[in-house]
């Protein structure tokens, strides 16, 4: 008698288990954070809001990672992988002054303990005129009442209350004012990729910009950079962020080709 055919999964089933596992749950050019206990998502048609932090009783809402491309652009391509959110933006070549830049954001869930949410940017750039200009900057805006920054000396992370040029992160205390009372965030450059990193008040809101990229841009030229954003309890924020970004200074520069 001839074995029984094993059970094959119905097509419903398996859609189902691969919406309970997936890191991201997509709705159109909309993704949003599954895991996250605060709701954060990322709409790719508006690259520079990057990761939106929503239901924190705070309008507009703060937002981590967004992508600054400096000029008008259109998302070309997108596609999510596991933990990963990659999105292709390119410039309008209509333009006499267009850089003609094609940019690679790739918002990736970022390993953290379970107090605290990770993510990190990975941005990339190439060109295809001979020269182009190749700045851009990953920006977050955060309602905040208290920054601290951040160096990395002997791998560890050292925290001032004045603002200093060899900051390579930053911590914000979301205090009452900002209408959560318990959580402060991280914004951290990589010391390896950094070109500049800088810090202002806007209103309530605290606006950080990691400018990336400060060379030119030559033809079959691939550059890379990344940023890592987090959010945690405020308790003992300096050690958690200190930790997260001090380990993300130690993991190697990215490969540029």
């Amino acid at each position: 008698m001839p074995s029984p055919a094993p059970l094959q999964s119905s097509p419903a089933a398996s859609s189902s288990a691969t919406a309970a596992t997936a890191a991201w749950l997509a709705s159109g050019h909309r993704m949003t954070d599954a895991g996250s206990l605060l709701p954060a998502a990322i709409d790719l048609d508006q690259p520079r809001q990057g990761i939106t932090l929503a239901g924190q009783g705070v309008s507009p809402p703060s937002s981590l990672l967004g992508l600054d491309l400096r000029s008008d652009c259109r998302l070309t391509d997108h596609w999510v992988r596991g933990s990963d959110v990659t999105a292709i933006y390119e410039t309008a070549h209509e333009s006499a002054n267009s850089r003609h830049l094609r940019t690679t954001a790739m918002w990736r869930l970022h390993p953290s303990d379970g107090a605290t949410r990770a993510w990190e940017l990975i941005a990339s750039a190439q060109t295809s005129l001979l020269q182009s200009d190749s700045v851009l900057a990953v920006v977050s805006e955060i309602n905040a009442t208290d920054i601290m920054w951040g160096t990395c000396t002997d791998g560890a992370v050292h925290w001032h209350a004045d603002p200093s040029p060899d900051a390579t992160c930053v911590l914000l205390g979301r205090g009452k004012a900002a209408g959560s009372g318990s959580t402060s965030v991280l914004v951290a450059a990589h010391p390896g990729d950094a070109r500049r990193l800088t810090v202002r008040r806007d209103g309530e809101r605290v606006v950080v910009e990691c400018w990336l990229f400060s060379t030119e841009l030559e033809k079959g030229v691939l550059l890379r950079s990344r940023v890592l954003a987090a959010v945690g309890p405020a308790a003992d924020a300096t050690r958690w962020a200190g930790d997260l970004a001090a380990t993300f200074a130690a993991s190697p520069p990215m490969l540029t080709t």
